[in-house]
Order: C-alpha cells, then structure tokens, then sequence
C-alpha cells in the first residue's frame, strides 16, 4: 500500500533541488565555470548560457532586476553619507574607521544598515550562487558592523549558510549565539572581547545547549535542518555500500570516491571513514536529536510544522509585527528557511514518510475519534489527520529512516513490517485479554448450593 501523501509542495517554489552552483535559469540542468556564463549587468546575480535566454528571462527578472539596482544607489548613496559625514555630537567622522562593533547605537547609521538587509533580502530571492553568496557576505558585514545585532540578522544566517553547504560555519555560529552571554554579563559595546570565535564543534553531539530558557526558533528549525541533511546523507552512505558490497573487484579509491558523490554536507566526510557499526550509531544519535529538537519546535510554535507541508500563504504574506508562538512568527522563521528545506534532497520526504506512517500505523485511534461526535468538535477527517500525523511523526522517524534505506519490494517495507507487527501484537492482546475474562467469570460462578453453603 503506497504511504498517505501529506506533502504539499509550494506553488510559487520551483528552484531545483540540491546544492546552489551557477547555472542558467531556463537551462538549470546546465551548469559551468562562472567565467562561461553571462552575467546580468545591472544585479549581478543571476547568469544565463547566451543572450537568448537572457532576452527570454527579461520578463520574469526585470521587477527583481530594477529593485536590486535602485537599493544598491541607495546604499552607495548612505555609505558616501557616513564617510563623508560632518562630525558633530550624535554624527562621527566615518564611523566605519571609528565605530565599528555599534553602529546601530548612531542614528545616521540606520538607513545604510537598513538598505543593506533589504538588498541581502533581494539577492537571496533570486535562488542563485551569487546572490546568496553576496547575501551571506552582506549579513556577516553587518555582523562586523553591529555586534549586537539589533537587526535579527543572526537568525536568518544559519540557513543561508546550509544553502551554502557551510554546515560546521553554521553549527559554530549558533552554538556562540546560544552560550556566549550565559549570565547577561557580556559587554557588547567592548571590542575587544572574543566575538564568533567557536570553531570545529562537534555536529553530532547533544543539542541541549540550543533547549535553553529562549531558544531561537530560527535556530531550532536551521538545526534540524543540519541534522536532517546529516541523516540523509548516512542513508546514501548505507545504500552506496550495500550496492558495491558485490562488485569485490572495485578499487577501494574509486568505492570511496563513489561515497563522496552521495553525500551532500562537507561534515559527512567524517561518516564516511566510520565502520558500519558506528555508522549506525552515529544514525542513531541523529534520530534522538531530530526527534528533541522536533518537539522543541512544537512546544515554542506549534504552526511551524503544518507551515512546512502547506507554505504557500506563508511564504507570500507581509508581516512587521509578531508574538511569541504565532502564525505570524513561524510564517517569518519559514521565509527564510524554506528555500534550505527545499533544496537539501530527501529531508522532506523523509519527514512526509514519517507523517504517512503515523497515520497509518494509528487507523483504530482515527476510527475511535470519528464515532465521537463530541470529540470532533466541528474538525474533518483530514483535519484530524493532518494533526496527528504533525504530532506522532517523530515517534516514527525510525521507521522512515528505514525506508529510505530499503532497497526489497514495496510491500515488505520496514514500515508494513512494523505495522503488521503491531497489529498482531495488538489481536494478541485482545485475545489474552479476553480469555482471562472469561477464566475469571468462569471462576466466579457460584452454584446454588455453593451459596447454600
């Protein structure tokens, strides 16, 4: 029986999935060294195989085209502003010689610092090598700029950084954000203090350092992502070897540089040189983490997940103002994420695997909620569904992390294996359950002469 389909896949999303390299959008199959490409002249993010396809794409690039220009005068316009400034009380002399680290602290500073998120935000719109590269580059100055980061630009940057395959960069930075200030003590205006300066962290260890008192729900969701992409990669791994396990005369370089073909974080190098035994470990240690950090992101925002699988309104919406916990808070959070979810290969899927397993696996618990009237409460069916499957998915994430590395027929899946396992479990116990019934009504049946006595 083929899974539930819960995946909906976003409408307005169509770039192609997998790692960012330069390329042609109306040829994206087709890719080369950026010198062979034509760069457009007026953003200087996109590139195109030949001045057709460039003339073709003018319709669908021109509004992106001329925003990217204008905000890019602006910038140039406020940072000739704050070069050239006239020093006075609240204006330094060039704050970007003197003030480095604060800049938000002086007000002239504000516009330069707003035109540049907004021409970071372009740039990532496009969906290409160069506009996330100069977006990451952008974001990471501001950093510089800024230490403390008034702006929120630390919580869009770790999923850029996944976009960029820059998987130990982004584990770093988040792992500084969440314990450089455990006791509120750090002086951010004082440069001179370490800054971004954790390096090398190990990706697999425990993530109880993200479950603080305030966890980052961007923070959270770039996470899961890394660990996600870490677990697909483990399955490529597993598959890879099994297939070449027959080809006993394959030179162990070409096996291994095989590996290194089906693997898309850089961090996954290290998975490959494990032995199968601590490979599965080190898959078992993912899923743990997985399953935690998926029940920290319902318990701060319980709209994130159904986003996820339907993002449309989501990612077409305008928001200024949001609360805790909000629709409008995981709408943001999925704005600047969705595009890492969608090109990372396999990490929806196997989520959508996982969510058709829930529900398959809990069919007595659905048919029981639809004979209660009173418990439906005006929900449909699907409704009913598409919630349970939002909650138990990661109870079955095992399950799908066993799919997605089974290679035999449909029907003999880990999954149908499971189940039926569970079914028979469950007769079994009805059946137990039933005969020690009757034994102790048998037990219990007193004959006249018994209660004579």
């Amino acid at each position: 029986m083929p899974p539930i389909t819960t995946l909906k896949k976003s409408d307005m999303y169509s770039s192609p999935v997998g790692p960012l390299y330069h390329r042609c959008p109306l040829c994206p199959s087709r890719s080369g060294p950026a010198s062979q490409l034509l760069r457009c002249g007026a953003c200087r993010a996109i590139r195109y195989c030949s001045r057709e396809h460039q003339t073709a794409h003018r319709s669908e690039h021109k509004y992106i085209c001329n925003e990217i220009k204008k905000v890019r005068a602006k910038l140039s316009k406020e940072e000739y502003a704050i070069r050239n400034a006239t020093p006075d009380i609240l204006t330094p002399a060039n704050a970007f010689e003197t003030e480095v680290g604060h800049f938000w602290g002086i007000v002239s500073t504000r516009d330069y610092m707003q035109a540049r998120c907004m021409l970071a935000k372009y740039l990532c719109s496009i969906d290409t090598l160069d506009g996330v590269c100069e977006c990451l580059e952008h974001l990471q100055d501001m950093l510089r700029l800024c230490r403390k980061d008034n702006m929120g630009n630390r919580q869009i940057i770790p999923t850029i950084m996944l976009r960029l395959d820059l998987d130990q960069e982004c584990y770093d930075f988040m792992k500084w954000w969440a314990t450089c200030d455990p006791h509120g003590t750090y002086d951010w205006a004082d440069t001179s203090l370490p800054y971004l300066d954790l390096h090398g962290f190990d990706v697999l260890e425990n993530p109880g350092w993200i479950l603080g008192k305030l966890p980052v729900l961007e923070h959270l969701d770039a996470l899961l992502l890394l660990k996600l992409k870490l677990l697909v990669d483990i399955r490529n791994i597993k598959i890879t070897r099994r297939l070449l396990a027959n080809r006993k005369y394959l030179p162990l370089e070409l096996r291994e540089q095989i590996e290194r073909e089906v693997v898309r974080s850089p961090l996954s190098l290290n998975l490959q040189r494990e032995p199968h035994e601590s490979l599965l470990k080190s898959e078992r240690n993912l899923l743990s983490h997985v399953r935690r950090l998926g029940a920290a992101i319902m318990k701060i925002n319980s709209h994130f997940m159904s986003i996820l699988f339907d993002p449309d309104e989501a990612l077409n919406g305008e928001f200024q103002l949001y609360s805790p916990g909000s629709w409008e808070e995981a709408a943001l959070a999925m704005q600047s994420s969705y595009a890492t979810w969608w090109e990372t290969e396999g990490i929806l899927d196997l989520l959508d695997d996982a969510r058709a397993c829930s529900i398959q696996d809990s069919g007595n618990e659905v048919d029981d909620w639809m004979a209660n009237e009173e418990a439906q409460k005006g929900r449909t069916l699907q409704e009913r569904r598409s919630n349970l499957s939002l909650t138990g998915m990661w109870c079955y994430l095992d399950w799908a992390a066993e799919n997605s590395a089974w290679l035999g027929p449909w029907s003999d899946r880990p999954s149908e294996r499971h189940m039926r396992k569970n079914r028979e479990n469950a007769a079994k116990s009805v059946a137990d359950l039933t005969r020690v019934l009757a034994d102790d009504g048998a037990d219990s049946d007193w004959s006249d002469d018994d209660a004579t006595d």
